[in-house]
């Protein structure tokens, strides 16, 4: 059975239903009375003690759920964030063809036997790079997983009635271009090759080229044009001996070295690379939530609300993420109110390094959190939840901002798998202000015994033990009293004197702290007790000097006494 105590029940914020009061004259209450006294007084007993456990009610999956360890109201959401893989296409570098010509023997030389030749020859080799990812704003280094070959063939052309035996190598030494990366132990240091004693005539010699170098840090690459082409061009030369021998005849030989490198695909690049990443806008839905933190005149001031964001950054290099986040009810934004981060808007930068991270967005900057990698501080943070949103919009614009060589594979899709989790503890600084609406219905019931009392004044008087860290307070103006059609009773009047409408808060959380709210009821019918069938009321909360105390499930509430008080006593027509 619930006395009078159901007028309370409703002033904890988080009752989510009406309270049917049971009130039985002839049971509940003592009829001994002092009728014609200074005061009728009808005591009304006292209430159950209330945990925060069975006034606020959860379910699994609910956003609002007490911390298993702390037992700390906390408001969770988690869900994935679509972020699309993204890809830097591969680069093909043309083939390039060069010559190199030397005359041997010259048409004057004539006779017979051998001829020592100095050489100096030098030609360009050209290749081109066209169609090259955005993404890659200067190429360091190029490289491919099936190296492509440099194919060194020397060519003779002899005119005249001259003929030749052998032509061998003295020291001959070609010069490739350095931004060739040829297999270990194929050339010297320097893409030099020497040749010594080696017969040249019909020789071939086939290297491995596995990659491209143009520099080894920012400034010193190759940088797409306008039409996103680079063009490779580099030296070929040729110095050194060769001794002809077996001339005989008249006539001319020329020696020419053929070069040719053939096309390649490069899978890998270093240099200067700032893909392009698409994040889908993610909607972190407030849905579940109890009454409490529903009502539009509910305004929360939440000491150190917490989004984690959850990603995997598969890149070798920092990835930064600026983001607009949106508080949104139905389809429009709510007062205009966006919160931004990331150093894109000016504020402190949030980075995601490589490999696995917990970024932690925070009012104060510091959290608690298992596994957090990094706090970041969001002064506003609360503008997202002063008005509690159905939603809210999270627009994320992953960036890689870094100017600095890293390297990355061409034509793989990086992965960036993202979460996201809300963490609000529920403890809360001066800005709440927590609206409740509830009502005390079917008093009729009860109270239309009361038709032969005949009085104009009746005190409603509870006592109140708070170990809630919440101050509570119900204003005589937000106070209805109904009959059982529904209509208000407008001929009763309220009046809650100010010092009588607070339940003060506990300041800890712990201890708890003895209240007294009088509701006082006037009216000019004798008989409106009988005619009350509900009282319905809003009620507001704000947390006082408990700032920063945290809403526990094992906090508690129990209305010690309840009395029904009438001044100046009453007349009983007991006909």
């Amino acid at each position: 059975m619930y006395p009078l105590w159901g007028l309370l029940l409703s002033f904890p914020l988080w009752t989510v239903s009406c309270v049917d009061n049971k009130y039985d004259l002839d049971k509940d209450i003592d009829m001994t009375i002092n009728v014609g006294g200074e005061h009728l007084t009808i005591p009304a007993g006292s209430s159950d003690t209330a945990y925060l456990s069975k006034i606020i009610e959860v379910e699994e999956g609910d956003i609002l759920q007490p911390d298993a360890a702390t037992r700390v109201y906390h408001l969770t959401k988690r869900d994935d964030i679509d972020v699309d893989p993204t890809t830097v296409k591969e680069v093909t570098i043309s083939s390039a063809n060069t010559d190199l010509k030397q005359e041997l023997v010259g048409s004057d030389d004539g006779g017979s036997g051998s001829k020592t030749t100095e050489l100096d020859v030098k030609n360009n080799l050209r290749a081109e790079a066209s169609d090259i990812d955005e993404a890659l704003i200067e190429l360091g280094a190029l490289g491919a997983k099936t190296p492509t070959s440099l194919t060194l063939a020397f060519e003779f052309l002899n005119t005249g009635n001259l003929t030749f035996g052998s032509v061998t190598a003295k020291n001959l030494e070609i010069q490739l271009p350095d931004f060739l990366m040829f297999e270990k132990g194929e050339v010297e240091e320097g893409n030099k090759l020497i040749l010594n004693n080696e017969e040249l005539k019909n020789a071939q010699k086939v290297l491995h080229v596995i990659g491209y170098q143009f520099g080894g840090k920012a400034g010193e690459g190759e940088i797409p044009d306008k039409n996103r082409t680079i063009t490779i061009n580099g030296l070929v030369t040729m110095q050194g001996q060769v001794v002809t021998s077996g001339i005989n005849g008249s006539g001319s030989l020329t020696m020419t070295l053929d070069v040719t490198l053939e096309e390649m695909t490069a899978n890998s690049v270093t240099g200067v690379i700032q893909p392009e990443i698409k994040a889908e806008t993610t909607n972190i839905e407030l849905n579940d939530l109890p009454d409490f933190l529903k009502d539009e005149e509910t305004r929360m001031d939440i000491t150190n609300p917490v989004i984690l964001l959850r990603a995997e950054n598969q890149l070798e290099t920092p990835v930064e993420v600026d983001a607009v986040l949106t508080p949104m009810k139905g389809n429009a934004q709510i007062d205009g109110k966006e919160v931004k981060v990331g150093s894109g808007y000016g504020k402190t930068p949030v980075v995601l390094a490589s490999g696995k991270n917990v970024i932690a967005l925070s009012r104060t900057g510091e959290c608690t959190i298992e596994g957090v990698t990094s706090n970041v501080k969001v002064e506003d943070i609360n503008d997202l939840l002063e008005t509690i949103p159905d939603d809210i919009e999270v627009d994320l614009q992953p960036v890689v901002r870094n100017e600095g060589y890293y390297t990355a594979e061409l034509g793989r899709a990086y992965e960036m798998p993202s979460s996201y989790e809300v963490d609000v503890p529920l403890s809360f600084e001066q800005n709440l202000n927590i609206v409740y609406n509830d009502s005390v219905q079917d008093l009729n019931k009860d109270l239309n015994d009361l038709d032969k009392v005949i009085l104009k004044k009746a005190n409603v008087l509870l006592t109140v033990d708070n170990a809630i860290p919440l101050k509570l307070q119900l204003k005589p103006e937000n106070v209805l009293i109904k009959d059982v059609y529904g209509n208000e009773l407008t001929a009763v009047k309220k009046t809650i004197e100010e010092d009588k409408q607070y339940v003060t808060e506990s300041t800890d959380g712990e201890k708890p702290v003895t209240s007294e709210l009088v509701l006082n009821l006037t009216s000019e019918d004798t008989a409106f007790l009988s005619k009350i069938d509900r009282i319905c009321f809003k009620l507001t909360a704000v947390p006082g000097s408990a700032t920063g105390v945290p809403l526990k499930d094992t906090q508690w509430l129990k209305v010690t006494s309840i009395k029904l008080s009438v001044p100046g006593g009453v007349n009983v027509d007991l006909n």
